[in-house]
C-alpha cells in the first residue's frame, strides 16, 4: 500500500480536517468516531460500509458517514479522494428542510468546484480550495444532514451499538492473541449466537471476518515497516491458518506479501 496526503484544512484545535487523499490498495477496518464525515470519489474505486450496508463507489459519488456509524472503506488500485471531517458542535441538531437528493446534489456542486481550483492551480489556488470548504461548511451548519433522533433510530439500540464497540475495542488491543467467538460473546455476558446477529448488524461483517481485517491491517504495516520474515509477522499478529490468510491478502492487496515487500524497496 502507498498512500499520500495532502492536508488543506486542519484547524488548531484538530477538529476539523479537510484532506486530499490518493491511496493504492489501502484497507480501512470497520471504525467509528463522532465526526460526521464525507467522502467525495475523485478517480479509482471505493468499497465502502456502513452499518450493515455495502457501496462500490466510483467518481462523483458521495459517501457520508454520521457520528457513531461504524464503517469501513477499502481502495482498489488507485483511488483519489476528498474526505471532509466536522466534530459533532459544528452541525446543526434538527431535522434537514430539504429532500436528501437535494442535498447531495448541492454538496457535489461544491466538491467539484473544488476539484476544478486543483486541477488549474491557479496562483494561491489553495486559498480557493479554503472559502469552497468553508462554504461547505456554512451548508452543512445551516442546512443539516440527520437529527440525532434519526441517528439512534438508525442504529437501534444506543446499548448495542457501545456493546459492540467494547468488543471491536478489545480487537484492537488483543489480536496478536488467540481470540474465540466464544470469548466476545462472553465480554459482552450474551450467547455466541446472540453476539453474532448483534455483530453483523452493526458492522456488516462476521466477527472472524473483522478479526482478520485488524490483523491483515497490523500485518501489512509491519511487511512495510520491518525486515522480520513473513512467518514470524504471521505469528506476531496472532494469524494460525496461514495459507487462508495468505489467500484473503491478495485479494484485498492485489499481490501476494512477498510482492508488496519486494515493490516497496
Amino acid at each position: 500500500m502507498r498512500a499520500e496526503y495532502e492536508n488543506v484544512l486542519d484547524d488548531h484545535l484538530g477538529k476539523i480536517h479537510f484532506t486530499y487523499v490518493n491511496t493504492w490498495d489501502e484497507l480501512l477496518p470497520a471504525h467509528w468516531h463522532e465526526h460526521l464525515e464525507i467522502i467525495y470519489v475523485l478517480g479509482g474505486e471505493i468499497t465502502a460500509s456502513i452499518n450493515d450496508v455495502s457501496y462500490e463507489l466510483k467518481k462523483g459519488d458521495i459517501f457520508l458517514v454520521n457520528s457513531n456509524d461504524i464503517h469501513y472503506t477499502h481502495t482498489h488500485e488507485d483511488a483519489r479522494y476528498y474526505l471532509l471531517q466536522i466534530p459533532p458542535e459544528m452541525r446543526e441538531n434538527r431535522k434537514s428542510t430539504n429532500r436528501a437528493d437535494d442535498l447531495y446534489d448541492q454538496l457535489r456542486d461544491v466538491f467539484r468546484k473544488i476539484a476544478g481550483f486543483y486541477e488549474e492551480k491557479k496562483e494561491g489556488y489553495h486559498l480557493l480550495v479554503l472559502s469552497a470548504v468553508y462554504r461547505l461548511l456554512y451548508f452543512l451548519y445551516t442546512e443539516g444532514i440527520r437529527s440525532e433522533e434519526d441517528t439512534e433510530t438508525a442504529h437501534g439500540t444506543l446499548r448495542d451499538l457501545e456493546r459492540m464497540k467494547l468488543c471491536m475495542e478489545f480487537v484492537r488491543e488483543h489480536y496478536g492473541e488467540r481470540i474465540s467467538l466464544a470469548d466476545a460473546a462472553g465480554l459482552l455476558s450474551i450467547t455466541p449466537e446472540h453476539f453474532c446477529r448483534l455483530f453483523r448488524k452493526y458492522t456488516g461483517q462476521t466477527f472472524l471476518a473483522y478479526v482478520n481485517q485488524i490483523r491483515m491491517e497490523h500485518f501489512h504495516t509491519d511487511l512495510l515497516e520491518t525486515d522480520k520474515n513473513i512467518t514470524f509477522l504471521l505469528d506476531k499478529n496472532g494469524i494460525t491458518n496461514y495459507k487462508g490468510f495468505l489467500r484473503k491478502f491478495k485479494e484485498a492487496y492485489g499481490e501476494s506479501p512477498k510482492e508488496v515487500r519486494r515493490r516497496k524497496n
